[in-house]
């Protein structure tokens, strides 16, 4: 598995090389019988048109970008590749140096950074959060590749006592979410600090057992809360709990749980809407910005395991290609015909908000979502008549794009030849599937 790194420091590009090292060592330890991960080996780019080359024509799900590297400005890349969002399709692992640069990386916003990481940290992390990404990679590519097969999906992370690992779960599922368009950047942004403040009160207060005045009491004379976890850690009954992050993505909505083995605490109290917030203390903060965040919050008896239930809230517009923004949009209600089976095709429609049924002399044969992207992609390519009649089925918006358009644009951004050609083959793949008699 090839890990892009845009860098040209040749200190990072050691680490980070070590880092690859301990992963891959790592990996030969798979219990008799299991099939080893793939390697990982980085590839590293050094200049910034090779960097946005790289990008244009191979839409690598996950990149680690240097953002305090003297001699490729990482933010200029960043800039790029957040002015397209289908550009904007991968995870970023965003490494720096200095403060300066953390407060930068953590003003932007719209972004698939995953986590950001001092140089300082890279041997301790980089391995973790690779195998992170490695063993979750469905979480990694834009909402243009996820499957229209699934109506939910679902599945558990396990973590240990690393607070600094916590983003990057967060932010995993948080940039999922805004991907595959059931979230807009502001909603984003508010699930990701919901599930942070969750998972780090579940480590801290959970399996650690820190109290809010040891934590106050701590930080008066300490800069991180980490370093009280490491002590509480060389207990070995605390160093072996684990947090439980399992998750339920749904159309219009997502669940999720985190349990931790400690022995709980009164919820009760924090959920009455009675006990005052101090927004400037160092904690208290999360179960109050959660409940603001979540549609639904609850605990069990113990209050060692919250449940959150999180309405979608989708905003299209932001994921149109920039290059089709200033293209007709076209606007349809129910029951309205975009276009008939035999018409001429000469332009496609990107697929902005709606459902639209799909018939084949008179037969209807599938439901097109604005996670199929675009409507009419085949008979344009082919030149031939349309093959099927397209009729909207709820108020919708299509962005009508001209053959002469996307040619240009393919031109320009070779990227987008490469994404239609794996759309089309998931249309294909989905329709084999339907046909197949085994389905």
């Amino acid at each position: 598995m090839k890990i892009p790194v845009f860098n040209a420091n040749p200190k990072v590009s050691g680490l980070i090389e070590e880092a690859c090292r301990i992963i891959n060592e790592r990996s030969e330890n798979t219990p008799e019988g299991s099939k080893p991960p793939p390697k990982m080996k980085k590839l590293e780019i050094s200049d910034l048109f090779r960097a946005i080359e790289y990008m244009n024509y191979q839409m690598p799900p996950l990149i680690v970008l240097n953002f305090s590297d003297e001699d490729l400005d990482g933010f200029e890349i960043i800039s790029r590749i957040m002015s397209d969002p289908w550009m904007n399709h991968g995870g970023i692992i965003g490494i720096y140096e200095n403060q300066e640069d953390l407060g930068r990386i953590n003003s932007l916003e719209n972004t698939n950074i995953i986590i950001s990481m001092h140089f300082g940290d890279i041997i301790r992390q980089m391995p973790t959060v690779l195998s992170i990404m490695r063993e979750n990679q469905q979480f990694l590519f834009q909402r243009a590749l996820h499957t229209a097969l699934l109506s939910s999906t679902s599945g558990e992370f396990i973590l240990g006592l690393d607070l600094l690992l916590v983003p990057c779960y967060a932010n995993l599922v948080a940039n999922y979410l805004f991907n595959v368009g059931s979230l807009d950047n502001e909603a984003k942004a508010g699930v990701s600090l919901a599930l942070t403040e969750m998972l780090t009160n579940a480590i801290e207060h959970g399996n650690c057992q820190i109290d809010a005045k040891q934590k106050t009491a701590y930080l008066e004379e300490h800069a991180s809360i980490q370093d009280l976890i490491l002590e509480k850690s060389k207990d070995p009954a605390v160093s072996a709990r684990k947090v439980y992050f399992h998750y339920l993505i749904e159309r219009e909505q997502s669940s999720f749980s985190i349990r931790d083995e400690g022995a709980g605490f009164d919820w009760r109290s924090h959920l009455d809407g009675k006990s005052e917030i101090d927004f400037l203390a160092t904690h208290g903060r999360g179960i109050f910005l959660t409940r603001q965040i979540a549609k639904e919050i609850s605990y069990n008896d113990a209050g060692n395991e919250v449940h959150l239930v999180i309405q979608h809230h989708s905003n299209r517009a932001s994921s149109v290609p920039g290059v089709m923004k200033d293209n007709e949009l076209v606007e349809f209600e129910p029951g309205d015909v975009v276009f008939q089976q035999g018409e001429e095709s000469d332009f496609l429609y990107y697929l902005a908000e709606g459902v639209y049924s799909v018939e084949i002399n008179g037969k209807h044969v599938d439901n097109l979502t604005p996670d199929d992207i675009l409507i009419g992609e085949m008979s344009f390519l082919l030149e031939e008549q349309r093959s099927a009649t397209v009729v909207a089925t709820t108020p919708g918006k299509l962005i009508k794009v001209s053959k002469e358009d996307f040619i240009n644009i393919i031109q320009n951004q070779p990227y987008y030849g490469l994404f239609l050609s794996k759309l089309i083959a998931k249309r294909l793949h989905r329709l084999g599937r339907e046909m197949s008699p085994d389905s």
